[in-house]
């Protein structure tokens, strides 16, 4: 398609250079993949010469980078683009947990296909939709009973399927961005803190014994984390996020087993739909407490981790 300082793309019709693949036009998409490949300059060339639309124009000098792009009429190597579909498939995470990855993501990645077909969609409107629904469980919860115990914890479900839809609409779109990032990181936690102080409140009113405790010190633990991993993503001059301890290999014995139990329970995709569960089964208390220990093991490894290493240990490190 062209020289590593040179590349020329070509679409039968200004028509076919406008459509919009997974909320971008297919020549910006395969401007920036030239571009992205090292061409200083891109000619577009359009068979009927007709001129592009002022959305693909705008997606144009969006994804172009420093690409100088030339717009032209005549016939070269037709761009064979992917599909929408393709697109919205690799968005996944590798740091997605067992839930995520195999219930939320084949469902939000369905939502996310559907909310890319408007062109006026963008990322930030799906994450104000999630924190609207953050909102809503606190009355479901405090005021709605038992039957507002169901709705709540399937509400909460349906927040942790939905906040994936954001950012895979930011990475199929090319407008991730960290302050995108830290305002969904943002939204999650307010979800979270809002969910466990509501249904912590719906109990305690309700069975009025040492329930309201456990509630309240997974609310304390939960914040005091959530805290301490903020100052140390903020001074590494990262975005706001909840990856910070994650990582990812082979259990090589007991204590990665431990670990990546920890973990999976921890992850928000896993504790939404094990506490929807747990409510459909009318054992909701028992999942507040499998909730507290899960972060209470969560909070001394936090901590453990944001510790000082002894100088003594550091060499055999």
């Amino acid at each position: 398609m062209g020289s590593e300082k040179s590349a020329i793309v070509a679409f039968a019709s200004a028509s076919a250079a406008d459509r919009r693949i997974a909320g971008v036009a297919a020549a910006a998409r395969a401007v920036k993949a030239l571009a992205d490949e090292g061409g200083a300059e891109v000619r577009l060339r359009i068979g009927d010469g007709a001129p592009l639309s002022p959305a693909t124009c705008a997606d144009l000098e969006r994804l172009r980078g420093p690409a100088a792009v030339v717009v032209e009429g005549g016939e070269g190597e037709e761009a064979r683009p992917p599909s929408s579909w393709a697109i919205v498939r690799a968005t996944g995470k590798p740091s997605d947990g067992l839930v995520s990855r195999w219930l939320n993501r084949p469902i939000s990645q369905r939502i996310t296909w559907l909310v890319l077909k408007l062109p006026a969609a963008r990322p930030i409107h799906v994450t104000l939709v999630n924190a609207v629904l953050a909102i809503l469980i606190v009355p479901v919860l405090l005021f709605g009973g038992q039957p507002g115990l169901l709705a709540g914890g399937i509400l909460f479900h349906a927040a942790s399927v939905l906040d994936g839809v954001d950012g895979e609409m930011a990475r199929a779109t090319f407008r991730s961005s960290p302050a995108g990032a830290a305002l969904d990181s943002g939204v999650d936690m307010m979800t979270n803190l809002l969910f466990v102080a509501a249904i912590t409140a719906n109990l305690a009113l309700r069975d009025r014994d040492a329930i309201g405790w456990v509630g309240g010190w997974a609310l304390i633990v939960a914040v005091v984390g959530w805290f301490l991993i903020a100052r140390r993503v903020r001074a590494a001059g990262a975005p706001l996020g909840l990856d910070l301890f994650k990582r990812s290999g082979r259990i090589g014995g007991a204590a990665d087993l431990v670990f990546w139990v920890v973990q999976t329970l921890s992850s928000r995709d896993c504790y939404a739909f094990l506490f929807m569960l747990f409510i459909i089964a009318g054992h909701e208390r028992t999942a507040l407490i499998i909730f507290t220990s899960v972060a209470t093991l969560w909070f001394l490894y936090v901590l453990a981790s944001l510790l000082p290493i002894p100088r003594l240990f550091r060499g055999a490190a």
